[in-house]
């Protein structure tokens, strides 16, 4: 999860997620910075708390192997297309999950915000879109 540690949303997430049984993790390629370079920035520079939804893995698993692999060969290239696989119970998994935290944001008290510690809380006085 990229911007996990950045807003009240990441609890949120890692609620809507346990509901699932599944743990969530922080962006295990911070160095990348792929959360300013995502669409959610686009928020964020407007004040508003966002989250970059990426698939997970262990260190040192196939998992991550598959998916280094996946990003050097295939994405954004033309193999980058419907034809490859889609695991759709996970999908589905995906989606319950998304769902579950928007129902938390939809229903809390508050709106989401920034942590104190946040570096993106400096756009918080651009305001909400």
């Amino acid at each position: 999860m990229q911007g996990l540690a950045e807003s009240t949303l990441g609890e949120m997430v890692r609620a809507a997620a346990g509901e699932f049984g599944v743990a969530v993790q922080p962006d295990q390629e911070p160095e990348q910075n792929r959360f300013t370079r995502s669409d959610q920035y686009s928020f964020i520079r407007h004040g508003v708390p966002s989250l970059a939804f990426k698939f997970g893995y262990e260190k040192g698993s196939p998992e991550e192997k598959i998916r280094k692999d996946w990003v050097k060969n295939v994405y954004h290239k033309p193999s980058d297309d419907l034809n490859q696989p889609v695991d759709q119970v996970a999908a589905a998994q995906f989606d319950r999950i998304i769902l579950s935290l928007l129902r938390l944001v939809a229903d809390a008290k508050e709106r989401p915000h920034w942590n104190e510690d946040s570096f993106f809380k400096r756009f918080a006085s651009a305001g909400h879109l």
